[in-house]
């Protein structure tokens, strides 16, 4: 049976049928088959592929990144360039391909280098490293620490003797490493100073315990220690209680001192520095390298040693019997010594602590007793708990012989030990107080 799309294609490739039923039977196919045309496809007097080149979309070339480019209005209001400028500007960004040579490159790092070292010169204001670090690290104490221990300038709330007479709580307290302070020196001037020296300020270290000062030196302006070309070293004060070492936390060296100028308004800077201190762990005592730190118009010496496993020892000197003469001078000192692994110090690699004197008070004809209490400048000390404390009294006249006396003290944890040295025109008696050494952090609220 012939069916109707037979009879259409049939009639169209007779010739027959009018035009209007050619169209009818385009509408009807279309309506079928969504517009395909069956059968063979007819020839046209263009080419396909100029057919199917007029089918493909229009895309508006101002969506386009290369139209937005080209468009004036979106450079003008989006970037501010006219096109002229906008190809200027994307011509010079393009990068160099050629390869630069190793010349080239040593230049160009060099420049950016110098460029940095520039920008952190001007930064600094003319400060050295030293005393910018100091400045930089008020800065970060005053951001981290102040909240918890009060202000920067707050001295350590924790007295000597915490644990003399009451046992500690816990383990709050314990032996501890420590640094022993032996002396501190100003070992050179610059900026066209001149002997003798009137210095004041502070000089103080800081531990992971209460990050407050532990001062070692301090004299207001109007009560200055004169520094001569002979005698360089700063009279200490202390610590007024014993630094703790407690790895991997380092302990500051914190310094502020000035030269007293004719005005206040000549006082000159001698020394500013907050300088970390790291000290490795060892089995035994000894002193550590010697420690020189150039800031402002002065490089200041540090003598100072490590303490293994150490007690806190609190030392007093009274008169007992006797007095001591006008004009005489007098030096009382300490000296600890170091018990565990000794054998495995070498004097020809680390110093030996047994020999390291810590002046208490050195005095020459000046009167150093009130009503039979020797004033000493500084107390404390740290003391190994295997080792000893010798306490040694130094007597002479100008020109005359000098007489020592030395006694010997075993440390302990808490309690009192005394001594008597006798030295002829008076008697003596070293009192030490003996406590362990807080390790818990105290914090500016904190029940002492």
């Amino acid at each position: 049976m012939e069916t109707v799309a037979d009879a259409e294609r049939k009639s169209d490739r007779d010739g027959r049928g009018s035009s209007g039923a050619m169209a009818r039977r385009r509408n009807r196919r279309r309506k079928r088959g969504g517009g395909a045309v069956l059968g063979k496809r007819r020839e046209t007097s263009e080419p396909q592929a100029a057919v199917e080149e007029k089918q493909v979309p229009v895309v508006e070339d101002g969506c386009t990144t290369a139209g937005m480019e080209r468009d004036e209005v979106f450079l003008r209001f989006f970037i501010g360039l006219s096109a002229e400028e906008y190809a200027a500007s994307k011509a010079a960004s393009k990068p160099n391909k050629r390869e630069e040579t190793s010349e080239e490159w040593e230049a160009r790092v060099r420049k950016r280098l110098e460029e940095q070292e520039k920008a952190y010169r001007e930064e600094m204001g003319g400060e050295d490293d030293e005393s910018w670090a100091a400045i930089q690290y008020r800065q970060f104490w005053n951001e981290v620490y102040s909240t918890h221990h009060g202000s920067y300038q707050d001295t350590t709330r924790i007295p000597a003797m915490r644990f003399t007479h009451k046992p500690a709580l816990g383990d709050t307290a314990g032996t501890s490493d420590t640094l022993q302070i032996f002396s501190v020196k100003v070992a050179a001037t610059s900026g066209g100073l001149q002997w003798p020296l009137d210095v004041f300020g502070m000089v103080s270290m800081r531990d992971s315990v209460d990050r407050n000062r532990n001062v070692l030196f301090h004299r207001t302006r109007d009560n200055c220690q004169t520094l001569t070309e002979q005698e360089h070293n700063l009279v200490l004060v202390g610590p007024t209680r014993a630094i703790v070492l407690s790895m991997p936390e380092p302990v500051i060296i914190d310094v502020e001192l000035k030269v007293k100028g004719t005005t206040e308004s000549e006082d000159k800077y001698l020394s500013l520095l907050a300088v970390p201190l790291l000290c490795d762990d060892k089995y035994y005592s000894r002193v550590l390298k010697s420690g020189s730190y150039t800031s402002k118009l002065s490089t200041l010496a540090f003598r100072l040693g490590y303490i293994v496993s150490s007690v806190e020892a609190t030392i007093s000197v009274r008169v007992i019997h006797g007095s001591w003469p006008d004009g005489f001078h007098g030096q009382i000192a300490a000296f600890t010594t170091c018990i565990c692994f000794k054998h495995l110090v070498s004097d020809d690699i680390v110093a030996n602590i047994d020999h390291e004197k810590i002046v208490l008070l050195d005095f020459r004809g000046k009167k150093a007793v009130s009503d039979g209490k020797v004033e000493l400048s500084r107390h404390v000390v740290s003391v190994e708990k295997r080792g000893e404390l010798k306490v040694s009294v130094k007597a002479w006249e100008v020109d005359n012989n000098v007489v020592e006396k030395v006694t010997v003290f075993t440390p302990l944890e808490a309690g009192i030990s005394n001594g008597e040295l006798d030295i002829g025109f008076c008697k003596l008696q070293v009192s030490v107080a003996w406590s362990l050494i807080s390790q818990d952090p105290v914090f500016a609220d904190s029940e002492l």
